[in-house]
């Protein structure tokens, strides 16, 4: 018996140490994994990757992007990912089948063709590549995020992605199954190394053997019955190394390379947000786009090169000013739009991606305390439009716009008849074209003074007064169509607007004449008229009107007068 249980433990610890040994080379699992898609999809103009695929089980990943050629990834909140690809057929890929090392995609038919994203304002960041790319998974700001792969538009979006996370190198049997082994090991060779003696004494001649039955020698040690010793000892020691086994293999399997089912993994659903639907950076390179494309329009005087980031009221007015120029009119030239210095942002916040957008912002050149700064108004149209300037007007003297920083969710869009302001924003601006008119208008105490409107009267009681043979009216009309209206911190809100402004003029009496000063003159190619004579204006104008329980006035923050043309009544 001692024989058998020396070999078996022997047998048993070599085993075991070749497992624990083995699992730490031959056995040894991977220190990296790679998934990919089970299959290629259908060709389609746009892959959307979503942020699923950015970690495994804690661990960041690694993205590896491979195309035939020239492609671009596009960072963008998820939301307005699926509002720009629309209709158009599209691949999403949006998770880990860890265990199987798959990509987890669908795939939807649509339109074959889009439009070139690379650069788009709508996404956060654009980066190009050509033929391969290796990505990082980085969320800019709170909230759902997709990265948007496309070619050109018109051929294939890459869908060869590789997606590759560190390996669960972990090995938790190894070191027991080791200690086991030895200690099993161990007991097998000292177990075949063991001599004993049989039950009946001494195996010697019958004299010695008589002499030994007596009463013990002097000098003899005790001993221990040859009983309690001997196979069962054996027997006893593999046991315990059969216990030392049960406490040092661990009672549970180890992590597998898989999403966590943890509760601290597990999915929770959040409170709805908002998010600004522009962050800090895409609003400044936003802002460069269009003062270099303004710029260059001002430049060329050319209504064509206005195309591309200009709309609405400012578009329509800056196009005139360079016609009436590009005719010899000595007019000047629109305000330049300088964005190098952000002074205050109001971009409004989202829950989805509704369109369409618009926002604030407050620019100058510096951030000297003289320079006169700028209050722009831009809108995007559709999440496949760039934002568009529809306002750029100089602030006035003494007037102040709300500071206000990116990601402000007070910040909102809202329409023209919003309630617990001082007054709807449709209302406020049509009053102010009344006061403008007349200054003894009902509503005159309903405004805060300031110096463009205590201008505007003096220059059209200067005008009555200069032409008291002439009948001279003013009436503004407020453009609906490009007001914009944005909620501020404070409860109050800001609304930029567009007045056209007809300054007409005829003779009192029959066959009275009314002469035309130069700039006139110039536009209708005469130098008087016995019929009158109809000028028109464009007045860009930004109000900011208080809450409802504030004892504050509407106040207009920025206003310009741009000549717009003139025609001889008939």
């Amino acid at each position: 018996m001692r024989k058998i249980f020396s070999a078996i433990a022997i047998i048993l610890g070599l085993a075991a140490l070749v497992v624990g040994i083995g699992q730490r080379t031959v056995w040894a699992p991977p220190e990296t994994l790679t998934a990919h898609l089970a299959e290629a999809p259908a060709a389609a103009p746009v892959t959307l990757l979503e942020s699923g695929i950015g970690t495994v089980a804690g661990h960041p990943t690694e993205i590896t992007i491979k195309a035939e050629g020239k492609f671009s990834a596009s960072l963008v909140r998820s939301a307005d990912a699926q509002a720009w690809v629309g209709k158009a057929a599209h691949t999403t890929i949006s998770g880990i089948n860890a265990a199987d090392t798959v990509l987890e995609s669908t795939s939807e038919t649509g339109e074959a063709q889009v439009p070139n994203p690379a650069g788009a304002d709508l996404f956060q960041a654009t980066e190009n590549a050509d033929k391969t790319m290796t990505y990082r998974w980085t969320d800019p700001d709170e909230g759902s995020w997709t990265l948007l792969l496309a070619a050109d538009g018109k051929a294939a979006a890459p869908t060869d992605i590789s997606v590759t996370w560190p390996g669960d190198t972990a090995t938790p049997y190894s070191m027991p199954l080791i200690i086991i082994g030895a200690l099993l090991l161990v007991a097998g060779i000292a177990l075949a190394a063991v001599r004993t003696s049989p039950r009946g004494g001494s195996t010697g001649g019958g004299r010695r053997a008589a002499d030994r039955s007596g009463a013990p020698q002097t000098g003899s040690l005790p001993t221990t019955p040859n009983g309690k010793s001997g196979p069962n000892t054996v027997a006893k020691v593999v046991a315990t190394a059969s216990i030392l086994a049960l406490a040092l293999v661990p009672s549970v399997p180890a992590l597998a390379a898989g999403p966590s089912s943890s509760p601290a993994e597990a999915p929770t659903q959040d409170t709805e947000k908002v998010f600004p639907v522009v962050l800090q950076a895409q609003l400044e390179r936003i802002l460069s786009e269009v003062s270099s494309s303004v710029a260059k329009a001002d430049k060329s005087k050319n209504a064509k090169d206005l195309e591309g980031r200009t709309t609405g009221a400012l578009k329509a007015l800056r196009g005139q000013n360079y016609k009436l120029r590009n005719d010899k009119v000595k007019l000047d030239g629109p305000s330049a739009i300088d964005t190098t210095v952000i002074r205050s942002a109001a971009v409004p916040t989202d829950d989805g991606a509704h369109f369409p957008r618009s926002l604030m912002v407050v620019t100058a050149k510096d951030s000297g305390a003289s320079t006169i700064p700028t209050a722009i108004t831009l809108t995007q149209a559709g999440p496949r439009d760039n934002y568009k300037v529809a306002f750029a007007t100089p602030m006035l003297p003494g007037s102040t716009f709300p500071g206000i920083a990116v990601g402000d969710q007070s910040v909102k869009l809202l329409k023209d008849d919003a309630k617990d302001l001082e007054m709807t924003p449709k209302s406020a601006l049509e009053r102010l074209a009344g006061l403008m008119d007349n200054e003894k208008s009902k509503d005159s105490d309903k405004f805060a003074k300031n110096a463009f409107l205590t201008l505007n009267a003096k220059d059209q009681n200067a005008l009555v007064k200069a032409n008291k043979d002439a009948k001279i009216t003013f009436k503004r009309q407020v453009n609906a169509k490009d007001t914009v209206v944005l909620a501020t911190p404070d409860g109050g809100a800001l609304v930029s607007g567009n007045f056209t402004a007809t300054t007409t003029a005829k003779p009192k009496e029959t066959g009275g004449t009314i002469g035309l000063d130069d700039t006139t003159a110039k536009i209708v190619d005469a130098k008087e008229t016995k019929k009158g004579i109809e000028i028109t204006y464009g007045e860009p104008m930004l109000i900011y009107i208080p809450a409802a329980d504030s004892k504050d006035k509407v106040s207009v923050v920025a206003a310009e007068v741009i000549t717009k043309g003139a025609k001889l009544l008939k």
